[in-house]
């Protein structure tokens, strides 16, 4: 999961320093073929992040890592650090900040007070799926043209610029919550899959 923001990084990156003109003449690039690409990534990082907040019970949500967890004597600090739910609560908060400058609506107009302090797993779950809707329903409608220009976004950003800075952080969170996870005993459903299909046995902790 880690390395797979830092691929559509590296590529659209590259793709940056020419704006669309980067686009090789023989490849064609119509708008379904860039909408789709990302949309692959876009995909696996909501797979994975929805599979895992399934996955840690109701009761872990409130969980978050705490001094008294380490070892005598640590001076690490933890006040600050997000519980499960307020990790996807900030999840389920991006798209609804990074994207509306590019002139997509989302279906229902989010309660941004009202999402960043849910607690309950099912309201979260439901609230997680929605914004994954909408940053798709965006996605779809990324062309050659538009991927570049307007620098409409946070940060003076294009609209393929936010895209990788949202993968990114999914990428980031997603591997906090595997070590949430991990800490209480729950082994991530994408490392499950991937030890069954190698070994045809469940993993071991």
């Amino acid at each position: 999961m880690h390395t797979m923001p830092r691929i559509l990084a590296f590529v659209s990156a590259a793709a940056l320093l020419g704006g669309v003109n980067a686009f090789p003449q023989s490849m064609h690039a119509s708008g379904s073929d860039v909408a789709q690409a990302v949309q692959q990534v876009a995909t696996r990082a909501e797979n994975s992040v929805m599979a895992l907040a399934k996955a840690i019970p109701a009761d872990k949500y409130n969980f978050a890592p705490s001094k008294e967890i380490f070892k005598p004597g640590s001076d690490a600090d933890f006040a600050t650090v997000r519980t499960v739910a307020q990790q996807l609560t900030h999840l389920a908060g991006l798209p609804y900040h990074m994207l509306p400058a590019f002139g997509v609506k989302p279906d229902a107009e989010p309660d941004m007070k009202a999402l960043n302090s849910m607690t309950s797993k099912d309201d979260i779950l439901k609230a997680l799926q929605a914004s994954f809707d909408y940053q798709n329903k965006v996605i779809a409608t990324l062309t050659p043209e538009n991927a570049f220009s307007p620098k409409n976004g946070p940060f003076h950003n294009s609209l393929m610029g936010m895209l990788i800075m949202m993968m990114n952080d999914y990428g980031d969170h997603y591997g906090q919550l595997v070590e949430y996870g991990r800490m209480n005993g729950i082994v991530p459903p994408s490392t499950a899959h991937q030890m069954q299909m190698r070994h045809g046995a469940a993993p071991k902790m």
